[in-house]
């Protein structure tokens, strides 16, 4: 784990721009209200102004150069419930509140210069506006990346010479598994359609 630091314009930046935010030098971390109030084009246009209590841990992990990112006061889950569905499917990862917002091999094309704040909490912006949308209106603005190996399976459909690498490492990695290029190319086609790909 790496810790991110934040200069002395991201600071005052962040006390401009988000003002129920608040860095903590102490902890490294930001914690408070975003509130956002957004149009976005994938989503019909529809404006959207709304607001999720988080916590930012400015620290990178070993698959990630971007800080982990908890919603804090149980909004998300109080949505899934109400709804009847899982939290994951409005991408919680945990109990704790940690989210998920971007499947790890996306990265490098949303932040091609490693993590930068602006454009995290844009980012986060963004993110929150889908679940705020899908809340509302019982539909998706726009598709999600789901998670696991599915996330990955269709990172391949996607672009199988892009991610061909980042899939074949994480199936690899997580069942222990070593593949020649022939043996990759059956296993994919078995899973897309075996999960209807």
């Amino acid at each position: 784990m790496e810790k991110i630091t934040l200069s002395n314009d991201e600071i005052t930046w962040l006390s401009q721009k988000y003002s129920k935010l608040k860095f903590n030098q102490s902890n490294n971390t930001i914690t408070g209200k975003l509130e956002f109030d957004l149009v976005h084009a994938k989503g019909d246009n529809v404006r959207i102004k709304d607001d999720y209590s988080i916590e930012i841990t400015l620290h990178t992990s070993d698959v990630s150069c971007l800080p982990t990112v908890r919603e804090t006061d149980g909004k998300i889950k109080r949505i899934a419930d109400r709804k009847n569905i899982k939290t994951e499917d409005l991408h919680l990862n945990s109990d704790n509140g940690e989210m998920c917002i971007i499947i790890p091999p996306k990265e490098r094309d949303r932040y091609p210069n490693g993590f930068e704040l602006q454009q995290y909490l844009y980012h986060l912006e963004e993110h929150f506006y889908w679940i705020s949308y899908f809340d509302r209106y019982e539909k998706k603005p726009w598709k999600d990346q789901a998670h696991s190996d599915i996330g990955y399976l269709e990172l391949f459909k996607e672009n199988r010479r892009k991610y061909r690498q980042d899939v074949k490492l994480y199936f690899e990695e997580k069942y222990n598994i070593k593949f020649n290029r022939q043996q990759f190319n059956y296993y994919m086609r078995k899973l897309l359609k075996k999960n209807k790909i």
